[in-house]
């Protein structure tokens, strides 16, 4: 741990990876082994907003050339720095896991999950765990109100409650700007601290819906906190899963992914048009006419190395859902390296 208890910080939590190996080389012929002699390690208890930092070390014992393909993390603002993804035989490389706990309270674990070309460890997780304490305690953060049928009226609560033994800390009052959103606070009848009591109005437009309330507290260190909002408000047209995900592909057989559009209207719902990116090719057949259509998605052949992050437009003839957009996401690696 570096400097967990100097440094503060007021932005969101960040979950930081940077891995650092030595000199790049060619993948040989014979397998590598990966070998980690740390796989959690524990930061003890800070206080929010320090900065808690730790490197794991990945040596690689076999014969062949170790290659980091990814590195990710369950935090959604992670950062992953990769200087060079080759481990020599005999080798080390390093991964240095940098957490930022202005956004957290409590128990805390992250988890960076790494892929490797070693057969018998492709996957790898590095956890970093540890209590961090807090003023006032916030739970859920983020809350999310999910998947929301429009015109259904939505009703999530809050828990408030100190977070150091013996002090009292509340929150006097909450400030947003959506003007679909409610929130107000009640105290907390059967047990101590407050509780938020969040409303979303059942008038509010199809999509996605992001939010942040401002809490003003009694704490002189942590006089304000933010919590975000977020969910997302679905008409009569449904389309499943709401991302397409190809993951990662070398090149050997084209990978391919199913899209279900289901109408849960009245009426008689018609796929109209398609649109899919360069790198796509697709197919669309009626799974029942009118109620639900599968879409058939697959990457093509002889791709260069590099991500694609891009969008299936689809078209339909409902008069308030004529246009729905899915985000796509691949990445696509050399076919010749390991």
């Amino acid at each position: 741990m570096i400097g967990a208890s100097r440094l503060r910080y007021g932005c969101s939590a960040a979950l930081v990876v940077v891995l650092l190996c030595g000199p790049g080389h060619v993948l040989g012929q014979d397998a590598p082994q990966l070998v980690v002699a740390e796989t959690v390690f524990d930061f003890g208890a800070v206080q929010r907003g320090a900065r808690v930092e730790h490197t794991f070390q990945l040596a690689n014992r076999g014969p062949g050339t170790l290659r980091i393909d990814q590195v990710k993390s369950t935090c959604g603002c992670t950062v992953a720095v990769v200087s060079d993804r080759d481990v020599a035989p005999g080798g080390e490389g390093r991964i240095v896991v940098a957490l930022d706990t202005a956004k957290l309270a409590g128990r805390t674990t992250k988890i960076v999950t790494v892929y490797t070309n070693d057969p018998a460890s492709p996957v790898l997780g590095l956890t970093l765990a540890g209590q961090v304490n807090a003023d006032v305690v916030v739970s859920p953060i983020p809350l999310y109100l999910g998947r929301i049928r429009r015109g259904d009226r939505v009703r999530r609560e809050v828990t408030i409650v100190s977070g150091e033994a013996g002090a009292i800390y509340s929150v006097t009052h909450v400030e947003h700007s959506h003007p679909g959103l409610r929130a107000r606070l009640e105290p907390r009848t059967d047990t101590p601290g407050q509780r938020l009591v969040v409303e979303l109005d059942p008038d509010m437009p199809l999509g996605r819906f992001s939010e942040k309330l401002t809490l003003h507290t009694t704490s002189p260190r942590e006089p304000t906190l933010t919590l975000p909002v977020f969910g997302s408000v679905e008409g009569d047209v449904v389309v499943l899963p709401p991302q397409i995900t190809f993951g990662t592909t070398r090149g050997e057989a084209a990978p391919m992914r199913d899209l279900y559009i289901r109408n849960r209207g009245d009426r008689p719902l018609v796929v109209t048009r398609v649109s899919v990116p360069e790198p796509i090719a697709y197919s669309l057949s009626p799974v029942e006419d009118g109620v639900e259509y599968k879409l058939t998605l697959r990457l093509r052949e002889g791709l260069r190395p590099g991500k694609i992050e891009s969008a299936v437009e689809i078209f339909t003839n409902h008069p308030d859902e004529p246009h729905l957009v899915v985000p796509l996401y691949a990445i696509v690696r050399d076919a010749h390296r390991g």
